[in-house]
C-alpha cells in the first residue's frame, strides 16, 4: 500500500488549490521609488526629486513619503532647486523650467548660450527670483551660464572648453564656487562678484591619479570652501578631498591617513560647523577638524550616495538608485526611510510559508514575515561595508547565511537583523562567492569562484567559525550547489561543469552530459535541486538537465521554445519550477513547472504579470506549494493566492515526534512530528532486532506538523520502532502490531 503523508497547517486549504493547470499570479513588490537624477532639500521637510521624461516628485515628511508633481514635461530632468516652498527651477537640456506656485504649473525658459542639445543643465542656482546661475556640461565641455532678469537674457559667466563641470554652491549672491574636471583634470572656477568667473589653482596631487573629477562642492563662508570627488581601487587612487581658505582662488589637497584612506567616488559635502563636516559617496567620511581628517562611518546602506542636505545634527542623504536615509545625531545612526529600495534579487529562500527572505545586489535585503504581504528592506553591513549577495539560506527563522562578491560568507542569528563575517571579504573582484546550502546549524557548503576559472568549495562543520576549501577540481566557476542530506551533494557551474559527493564533500568527482546539444556544450549552469535522494534538476543558459544518479550523470531535458537563460529551480516533491529570462529582443521571462520530476515543462511566464523588462533570477517554494520568484528592480513575483494570510497556527519550535496513534494498532497507525526548521527528513520503521522495515520519508521538508500512515498489513505481530530524523538530530519510540 502506497505511504503518504499530510502537512497539518491551518493554510492546509492551499495544497488544495494549488494546481498546475490555473495559477494565479500575482507581482508583490518593485521597488518603492523611481531611480532619479538629483534630488533636492530645501528643509528637513519639504524636498524634490527629478529624473527622466519629466520625472518629478516631492516629499512634505522628511523624504518618508513622495507624490508626483505633474510638470508635463518630456525632457529628462538633471537638476533641481527651489529658492523656497513656491518659486522652483528644474534643468533638462538647452531649457530650464520654473514654477512660482509649488510645482502646479511650469514655465519653459530657453538658456542661451548652452552647449549643445546632447548636453545638460547639470546644477541651479538662483540667490533670488532675478539673479541665478547654471551648468550646462557635457563629458568633455562646460560653460557657467548666469542670469540677472530671471531667465530672460543669459551670459556666459565661464567657458570650460576641456571638462566637465559638476556642481556648484554659493554663500552669497557674490561667493560662489563651480567644480568639476575629467580624466586628468581638475576644473575649480570661482566668483567674489557674482559676475566674472576664474579659474583657481588646482592642488597638487600625489602620484597615481589618472583623473581628478571634482564632484561636490560645499561654501562654508565666503572664504571657506570644501570639495570632494573622484576615487578608485584602481591605483589605487583615494577619494579626493579639497579645501580653500579664500574662497576657491587656491585648494589644498587633503592627505589622509592610511588606515582611513577610502577608494571610492564622492558626491557631496555638509558642513554643520567650521569644524564639522560629512562628506557622501561610495563611502560617508565625516571630520571633527574642518577637513585635516577624515573618518569612515557606517551607515546602512549599500549603494552609492548622491545628495547630502542638513540642518544641524540632521541629515537626509540619497542613493543612486533611489532611495532615502535620514540621521538625527550628524551621522551616528541612520534610519532607512525608503521600504524597498532597488536592487537586483539574485536569491530568495523560504523559511516557512511567512517567513521569506530575499538578498541581492548592494548588499540589499528584503524580508516578509506575513507571507508576502508586507516587505520591509534592509542593507547587509558587515565590516562598514555591502556586498552584492549571490545567495541566501536559512537554518531556521534565526540563523542563516549568504554568498557574496568579494569572498564573504555572512551570518544571522537574530533573523537578519545583523549580520557578522563568517568568511572576511578580500579586495579581488575576481572572487566571488555564489551558492551557498546548509544541512543543519553546522554543517554547510558555499562554492563560487577563487580566481577566474578557479573554483572553489568552502565546507564547515561548526556553524561557520572556520572552514576548509578545495579548489581548481574542474578549472570552471561554480554558480550553484545543494545537498540532498549530510552525505551527497552537487555543485554546478560553468563550461557544463557539475561536481557530486557521497561522503559529505571529503571528495568530489566530475558528472558527465549526455545528449546536450553542440550549442550548449560550454553552457553555464546556475542552480541545482534535488527531487530525492537520487534525482536532481540543473539549469542554466538554454539547458535543463536531470540526474537519477545522485549528479554522476546528466542527461538533456528538450523543452520546447527554451531560449532562455535559466538561473533558478526549485523542487518539492515530484513538483519542480524554474525560472529565467531572455535579454536579446524580444526580449521574455521564463517560469517553467514540471509536475512529473522534470520530464515535461509548461512556460507560465507568458502571464500578464510577468515585465520582460524585468528579468527574474531566482526561486522558492513555501510549503503550502506556493512559489516566490524574484528579480530585478526589486521585483518578487508569487502564484500564490493567499499572499499575506497568517497561519493561525503557529510553527513549532522544537523538534518532536509524537506517539503513534492507535497504538497497539492493527493494521494502520498514523505516525505525527513537527519541525522546527527546514531540512532532509527521514521516517523509517525497524523491527526488533534493527532492521529497516519501511521507509515513510526521504525527502526535503520545510518547518510544519506532519502525519504519515503507516500500513502493517504485511508484518506479524510484535514490537517495531520509528525513529524520524533530521540534521544530527534523531527521535525514535516504539509501537505494538497487534493482529
Amino acid at each position: 500500500m502506497k505511504q503518504r503523508y499530510t502537512l497539518i497547517i491551518a493554510v492546509a486549504v492551499m495544497l488544495f488549490a494549488y494546481h498546475t493547470e490555473a495559477q494565479t499570479w500575482k507581482q508583490l513588490t518593485s521597488q518603492s521609488l523611481p531611480t532619479f537624477a538629483t534630488a533636492f532639500f530645501l528643509n528637513t521637510t519639504t524636498g524634490w526629486f527629478v529624473g527622466s521624461k519629466g520625472l518629478m516628485e516631492t516629499t512634505q515628511d522628511g523624504g518618508k513619503t513622495w507624490t508626483d508633481v505633474t510638470t508635463n514635461i518630456a525632457e529628462d530632468l538633471k537638476s533641481v532647486f527651489f529658492l523656497n516652498a513656491t518659486t522652483g527651477f528644474i534643468g533638462s537640456t538647452t531649457k530650464i523650467y520654473k514654477t512660482i506656485d509649488g510645482g502646479k504649473t511650469w514655465t519653459a525658459i530657453s538658456v542661451t548660450g548652452a552647449i549643445s542639445s546632447s548636453a545638460y543643465i547639470y546644477d541651479i542656482y538662483f540667490a533670488d527670483a532675478q539673479k541665478g546661475w547654471v551648468i550646462s556640461s557635457s563629458s568633455s565641455a562646460a560653460k557657467i551660464i548666469q542670469t540677472v532678469d530671471g531667465g530672460t537674457t543669459w551670459t556666459v559667466g565661464a567657458d570650460n572648453p576641456a571638462g566637465d563641470l559638476e556642481a556648484m554652491d554659493f554663500f552669497s549672491a557674490t561667493s560662489g564656487v563651480v567644480v568639476g574636471g575629467g580624466v586628468g583634470k581638475c576644473d575649480l572656477w570661482f566668483t567674489k562678484d557674482g559676475v566674472t568667473w576664474t579659474k583657481g589653482t588646482a592642488p597638487t596631487f600625489p602620484a597615481g591619479y589618472t583623473k581628478t573629477d571634482i564632484k561636490g562642492v560645499f561654501m562654508f563662508d565666503q572664504n571657506t570652501v570644501y570639495a570632494d570627488g573622484w576615487g578608485s581601487l584602481v591605483g589605487p587612487q583615494p577619494s579626493i578631498q579639497l579645501k580653500s581658505t579664500d574662497g576657491g582662488a587656491t585648494w589644498t589637497y587633503l592627505t589622509q591617513d592610511d588606515a582611513n584612506k577610502t577608494y571610492d567616488n564622492m558626491y557631496e559635502l555638509y558642513f554643520k560647523d567650521a569644524n564639522n563636516g560629512i562628506a557622501v559617496g561610495g563611502n560617508v567620511v565625516r571630520t571633527a577638524n574642518g577637513g585635516t581628517t577624515w573618518t569612515p562611518i557606517d551607515i546602512p546602506c549599500g549603494s552609492t550616495l548622491k545628495n547630502i542636505f542638513g540642518s544641524g545634527d540632521k541629515l537626509i542623504v540619497s542613493t543612486i538608485d533611489g532611495a532615502f536615509l535620514s540621521s538625527t545625531d550628524f551621522g551616528t545612526t541612520w534610519k532607512l526611510l525608503t521600504n524597498v529600495p532597488s536592487f537586483t534579487v539574485n536569491s530568495i529562500f523560504a523559511v516557512n510559508n511567512n517567513l521569506i527572505f530575499a538578498g541581492g545586489s548592494n548588499g540589499a535585503i528584503l524580508k516578509t514575515v506575513d507571507g508576502g504581504k508586507n516587505w520591509t528592506g534592509s542593507y547587509q553591513r558587515v565590516n562598514k561595508a555591502s556586498q552584492n549577495i549571490q545567495g541566501i539560506y536559512f537554518v531556521n527563522d534565526k540563523v542563516g547565511y549568504t554568498a557574496s562578491s568579494y569572498r564573504m560568507i555572512a551570518k544571522t542569528v537574530d533573523g537578519g537583523a545583523s549580520w557578522t563575517s563568517s568568511l572576511d571579504a578580500t579586495g579581488s573582484a575576481t572572487q566571488v562567492l555564489y551558492g551557498v546550502h546548509f544541512i543543519n546549524e553546522n554543517l554547510g557548503f558555499v562554492v563560487g569562484k577563487d580566481a577566474s576559472n578557479v573554483d572553489i568549495i568552502y565546507k564547515t562543520i561548526d556553524g561557520g567559525t572556520t572552514w576548509t576549501s578545495k579548489t581548481n577540481l574542474v578549472a570552471a566557476n561554480l554558480r550553484g550547489v545543494a545537498f540532498y542530506d549530510a552525505q551527497n551533494g552537487i555543485t554546478v557551474g560553468e563550461k557544463l561543469k557539475a561536481l557530486y559527493t557521497k561522503d559529505g564533500g571529503n571528495t568530489w568527482t566530475a558528472s558527465t552530459f549526455t545528449g546536450v546539444p553542440t550549442a550548449s556544450a560550454s553552457a553555464t549552469l546556475r542552480e541545482v535541486s534535488y527531487i530525492n535522494a537520487t534525482t536532481a534538476i540543473a539549469v542554466g543558459d538554454k539547458v535543463i538537465l536531470k540526474t537519477t544518479d545522485g549528479g554522476a550523470t546528466w542527461n538533456y531535458i528538450t523543452v520546447a521554445d527554451l531560449t532562455h537563460s535559466m538561473t533558478g529551480v526549485a523542487a518539492q516533491g515530484n513538483t519542480v519550477w524554474a525560472v529565467g529570462y531572455k535579454s536579446a529582443a524580444p526580449k521574455s521571462v521564463a517560469v517553467y513547472q514540471s509536475a512529473d520530476a522534470g520530464l515535461t515543462w509548461t512556460n507560465q511566464g507568458t502571464s500578464a504579470v510577468f515585465d520582460v523588462e524585468t528579468a527574474v533570477y531566482d526561486i522558492t517554494i513555501i510549503p503550502s506549494g506556493s512559489i516566490f520568484v524574484g528579480g530585478t528592480k526589486s521585483v518578487i513575483y508569487s502564484n500564490s493566492t493567499s499572499v499575506g494570510v497568517k497561519e493561525e497556527e503557529t510553527l513549532p519550535t522544537t523538534f518532536e515526534l509524537m506517539q503513534n496513534y492507535p497504538n497497539p494498532f492493527n493494521p494502520e497507525t498514523n505516525i505525527s512530528y513537527s519541525l522546527n526548521r527546514p531540512g532532509i527528513v527521514k521516517l523509517n520503521v525497524y523491527d526488533v532486532l534493527g532492521r529497516l522495515v519501511k521507509s515513510l520519508v526521504n525527502e526535503n521538508q520545510m518547518p510544519g506538523r506532519y502525519s504519515v500512515k503507516f500500513d502493517g498489513n504485511n508484518l506479524s505481530s510484535g514490537i517495531y520502532f520509528y525513529s524520524v530524523s533530521t540534521g544530527n538530530s534523531i527521535l525514535t519510540k516504539k509501537m505494538l502490531l497487534i493482529k
